[in-house]
């Protein structure tokens, strides 16, 4: 048997033994998870008390800001209360973002995505933007290949308590093949190894790593149901004792094809993969000097100079293959702009993810791009940003709208206008995006103390007719807005905190990428 067929029956057996696992409902070993994981990361998302603290960890600089601001001019106000929780947090951020105590707070059908599993959560929603900003994968990548190749006998000792040694051994041979920073630190908790001094081994700095230790420590705190997207994620990364990680699998340095199976390093150096022998020969203009370099053979300046050339070639083919991609999409965009003018009047409904039916105001999975273009073509509105908010604008109550929305600018006045929305999904809220529900649109009634209060605008049903279609309301409800906006200075603080959506990936479709917030 050849040892490539060899290579495939035992990757085949690998994955046959990882599926009985999880088919069998396995707990990979006596792993604990929530309180018994000794880890300061490993904490609900939020238990705003235990969260781990670091220097400028968001919520530092959130503090800061909200109480040099003072009361006039901050979106964070403070109530009187006696209840603990409120207190508590109103001193960790330096204000607190509700008229209500959280002891007055019901979240409508118990759901941790009602408003107050939202406001429990903000101070880790800080904590993990600071921690992506302060993130370095690169670095902490190469400190572990470095370690591994150094034969430094704890790292070593931990990637092996781990199951991780093979894969990573994998990874310091070729950097493509370099496995998930997940499939390493999640049994680093699973196995109570997730100390900061093991981390600093394995990683260089926490800093580095942080913002996944933080993501997937509250995961661990509190699971996600198993048959959900976040669920079918953490699956995949969980240490199961028989089981040893994989590295991510060979691609082809050419065309990009990913497959153990079908990809063979070159024999020379090792240090690359093809799929095929075609796909060799087209690349060996631009390998050649690097492997005649992995070998310690000297390179020419005519070869050095024809691999510059083919790479360029290669760059400029793929930002053509690009163009095309993006001319695709704004064909696509086009196609639902047009779809969703055309249409007839109607309704028409869907889920958010909590399962709530709402009515669709607007289509498509470029839905937050639609509102920017309905505003720049019917009203000359710019958009000025897709916001994710961390608190609410002063008059703007979180216990009955949504924190995602779109701010327009009106570029004549410099009135402001925030629309506010529902991401909304098929299959009953389980499926792909399909659209938004506009909960309100915003504009900004007084400044007071150099700080902006907001006043919602009330939809104009009177004025719709029954020839109208979802578009013609859409803009019938923006003109409105503008017309009862007013001139905002640049100076003044609108109180929009945006520290984004901390689920954000672009996914492919036959369009080209999407950017997906869940």
């Amino acid at each position: 048997m050849g040892k490539k067929n060899r290579r495939r029956d035992k990757n085949a057996a690998a994955q046959t033994q990882r599926s009985q696992h999880q088919q069998h409902n396995v707990v990979p070993m006596p792993l604990v998870t929530g309180e018994a994981l000794a880890n300061p990361y490993v904490v609900r998302r939020d238990d705003f008390r235990r969260l781990p603290r670091w220097p400028n960890d968001g919520i530092e600089q959130e503090r800061k800001k909200n109480r040099e601001s003072g009361q006039d001019s901050t979106c964070l106000g403070r109530i009187e209360t006696d209840d603990p929780d409120t207190i508590a947090m109103t001193e960790l951020l330096g204000g607190y973002p509700s008229k209500l105590p959280l002891s007055e707070i019901e979240p409508e059908g118990g759901t941790e995505a009602e408003p107050i599993g939202f406001i429990r959560s903000l101070p880790f929603m800080f904590q993990k933007t600071a921690a992506k900003e302060q993130s370095n994968l690169p670095i902490a990548k190469s400190h572990l290949i470095e370690a591994y190749k150094r034969k430094h006998a704890d790292v070593r000792r931990i990637l092996k308590e781990i199951n991780c040694e093979k894969c990573v051994y994998k990874g310091s041979c070729d950097e493509s093949r370099f496995p998930d920073f997940r499939t390493i630190i999640v049994p680093l908790f699973q196995k109570n190894l997730a100390s900061d001094k093991n981390v600093e081994l394995l990683f260089g700095k926490v800093s580095h790593v942080r913002h996944i230790l933080l993501e997937f420590g509250a995961q661990l705190a509190d699971p996600p149901p198993e048959n959900s997207p976040a669920g079918k994620v953490l699956s995949q990364f969980l240490y199961v004792p028989e089981v040893k990680a994989t590295p991510a699998p060979k691609s082809c340095a050419e065309c990009g094809h990913v497959s153990d199976e079908d990809c063979s390093k070159c024999s020379a150096c090792k240090t690359v993969a093809y799929c095929s022998a075609d796909c060799q020969r087209k690349h060996w203009p631009i390998h050649k000097p690097d492997c005649l370099r992995a070998q310690g053979k000297g390179v020419s300046e005519k070869v050095a100079a024809k691999a510059q050339r083919k790479v360029e070639e290669k760059a400029a083919l793929e930002r053509s293959h690009k163009s095309k991609e993006c001319e695709q999409v704004k064909k696509q965009f086009e196609d639902d702009f047009t779809a969703y003018a055309s249409e007839g009047p109607g309704e028409h409904w869907a889920h958010d993810c909590s399962g709530k039916r709402l009515r669709i105001h607007v289509p498509t999975v470029y839905a937050d791009q639609m509102i920017g273009n309905i505003a720049k073509i019917f009203l000359q509105l710019r958009e000025e940003q897709i916001v994710s908010l961390g608190m609410f604008p002063d008059g703007i109550d979180p216990d009955k709208y949504g924190f995602r929305g779109t701010e327009l600018k009106d570029p004549r006045t410099d009135a402001r206008i925030l629309v506010l929305f529902e991401r909304l999904f098929a299959d009953e809220g389980r499926g792909g995006g399909v659209g938004l529900h506009i909960d309100g649109v915003f504009v900004v009634e007084n400044v007071v103390g150099g700080a902006a209060r907001w006043k919602l605008v009330p939809e104009p049903k009177a004025s719709y007719t029954r020839e109208d279609n979802r578009l013609h309301k859409m803009v019938k409800y923006l003109e409105l807005a503008k017309r009862k906006a007013k001139s905002v200075p640049e100076v003044i603080d609108l109180g929009i905190h945006n520290p984004g959506d901390p689920n954000m990936s672009l996914l492919p479709t036959q369009f080209g990428n999407y950017l997906n917030i869940l």
